[in-house]
C-alpha cells in the first residue's frame, strides 16, 4: 500500500484495517465466498414423490469425446456387470426427493458451468421402478436457484443470471411454449385413428418437434454471435447439442476474446477444421453423382459400391455407428422396408463410423443386418469422401445412374418414396 511518510498514524490505521479485513474474510464473512456456492430448491410433485435428484457432469475424456460419446454408457463394466449410470458420470451433488416432491441441495460453485441432472431410483405408487429422466442441462452458479417439473416432464431452473441469459430467454418465449403444449397434444394416438390420420399426425409432430429445434436453435445461435459477455456466449455453445456453421463460426469469433479458455482454444481449433469439411459436404446433394469407395465386410473382404449397386435399381447407403441411439432405433423399420421392396431392386449398404470393430461385431449380431454390412470409422475412404461429421445419415441414389435422389430419409417418409418409385 502507498502511502505519505509524513501521516504516519493515517498509515498505521490504514494498515490495521487491512489486516482485520484480511481476517474477517478468511472467517468466510466477505461476499465472495458466499458467492460460491448454490443453493437449489426443486419442486418435481406433478412427476416425482420420491427418489434421488442427482446433479453431474460426463466422466472426463478427451476433448473430441467431451460432447455426445460421453453421455453414452459401456455396453459393460470391467468386471463382467451390469454397468451403472453412476458409472458413467461425475456426481456434482444430490438430494433425495421427499414425498412430496420436494428437495434441496448445497453445492460449491466455483465458476458457471454446463450440468446435466437425473432423477434416479424413482418409483411409482404401486412400487414399479421409472425409467431415470435423463438428458436435461442447466446452468450450475452461484446464488439461489428454483427448478420445478411438470407432468411431462419438462422443467424451467430460474433465479440465476446465467440460466436466463443462456436458456430461460428463449426456453420460456411465448412461441417455444406453445410448441411445446402442441407438442404434447400431438403425442398422444387418439382413439380409432386410422393408418392415414396416423401418418397425418407423425407428420404434424415431426413438424412441430423441427419447430422446437429451429427455435432452440435461433436462441442459442442469436447468444452465441451477439450477447455482449464472452461467458454467456460460451455457455450458449456449451448447452447446444445441435451444431451447424453458426456454432464453428461463433467459436472462432469467441478465440479471439477468450485466448486463454482452455475449452474455447480446443474448439475453436475444431471449428475450423469443421468448416472446411462441411464445405466439402455441401457438395454432396440431391441431383449430385453418388462417390465410390472401397470398404471391408467384418470378415475382411473388400468390396466397392459400384459393385454393390450392379442389377440393383435403387441404394440406400447408410452411415450409422454401434454408440448411435436413432441409428439403431431406425434399423427395425429399415429391415420391414428392405424386405418388402428388396425384391423390386432396392438395396442398403450400411457403413459404420465404429473405431473399434469389437464394437461393430456386436452390434451387428446384435441388430442381424440383412444387407452389406461394411465399415470402419471416421478416417476411413468412405467416411472421409462423404465428409461425415454426424450419423445417422443416409443417401438414396439411383442405381443406374449414379445420381442422389434423397437424403436422410427415416420411417414412413423412406417406405413413400420406395412406393412411389418401385411400385
Amino acid at each position: 500500500m502507498k502511502t505519505r511518510e509524513p501521516t504516519l498514524l493515517f498509515s498505521g490505521v490504514v494498515v490495521l484495517s487491512y489486516i482485520l479485513s484480511l481476517l474477517l474474510s478468511g472467517c468466510g464473512t466477505s461476499n465472495d465466498a458466499a458467492s460460491s456456492s448454490v443453493t437449489i430448491s426443486g419442486d418435481f410433485s406433478e412427476a416425482y414423490s420420491n427418489g434421488r435428484f442427482v446433479v453431474w457432469t460426463p466422466k472426463q475424456k478427451d476433448d473430441a469425446e467431451s460432447q455426445g460419446s460421453s453421455m453414452m454408457m459401456a455396453a459393460s463394466t470391467s468386471n463382467g456387470s451390469a454397468p451403472s449410470i453412476e458409472d458413467s458420470i461425475d456426481v456434482v451433488a444430490e438430494a433425495p426427493i421427499g414425498r412430496e416432491g420436494a428437495f434441496t441441495l448445497t453445492a460449491e460453485v466455483a465458476q458457471p458451468k454446463q450440468v446435466y441432472f437425473y432423477v434416479l431410483d424413482a418409483t411409482t405408487a404401486e412400487g414399479m421402478k421409472l425409467a431415470p429422466t435423463k438428458g436435461q442441462q442447466f446452468i450450475l452458479e452461484s446464488g439461489a436457484l428454483t427448478i420445478t417439473m411438470d407432468q411431462s416432464r419438462q422443467f424451467t431452473v430460474e433465479g440465476g443470471h446465467f440460466n436466463d441469459e443462456v436458456i430461460n430467454s428463449w426456453k420460456l418465449s411465448d412461441k417455444y411454449v406453445a410448441a411445446q403444449q402442441t407438442q404434447r397434444r400431438l403425442r398422444a394416438t387418439p382413439e380409432g385413428e386410422t393408418e392415414e390420420q396416423y401418418r397425418a399426425r407423425i407428420d404434424e409432430l415431426s413438424a412441430i418437434s423441427n419447430e422446437l429445434l429451429e427455435l432452440e436453435v435461433a436462441g442459442l445461435s442469436t447468444i452465441a454471435a451477439t450477447h455482449k459477455e464472452p461467458q454467456v456466449r460460451k455457455l450458449a455453445l456449451q448447452v447446444s447439442w445441435l451444431v451447424g456453421d453458426w456454432y464453428w463460426e461463433a467459436l472462432v469469433a469467441l478465440a479471439d476474446e477468450m485466448p486463454k479458455d482452455k475449452w474455447v482454444k480446443a474448439k475453436s481449433i475444431e471449428a475450423k477444421e469443421r468448416i472446411a469439411k462441411e464445405l466439402a459436404q455441401s457438395q454432396i446433394a440431391i441431383g449430385t453423382e453418388i462417390v465410390d469407395f472401397t470398404a471391408e465386410y467384418l470378415n475382411g473382404e473388400s468390396v466397392t459400391l459400384s459393385e454393390l449397386q450392379q442389377e440393383k435399381s435403387l441404394v440406400l447407403l447408410e452411415f450409422w455407428a454401434s454408440w448411435c441411439g436413432p441409428c439403431r432405433v431406425e434399423i427395425p423399420h429399415m429391415k420391414k422396408a428392405y424386405e418388402r421392396f428388396k425384391d423390386k431392386g432396392f438395396e442398403i449398404v450400411s457403413f459404420t463410423i465404429d473405431d473399434s470393430k469389437e464394437d461393430w461385431e456386436i452390434a451387428s449380431d446384435e441388430e442381424n443386418l440383412p444387407w452389406p454390412n461394411l465399415g470402419m470409422g471416421q478416417e476411413a475412404d468412405a467416411a472421409k469422401k462423404y465428409s461425415v461429421t454426424g450419423v445417422p445419415a443416409n443417401y438414396l441414389f439411383d442405381a443406374n445412374t449414379g445420381t442422389i435422389v434423397e437424403l436422410n430419409l427415416r420411417g414412413h417418409k423412406l417406405d413413400e418414396v420406395l412406393e412411389d418409385k418401385l411400385l
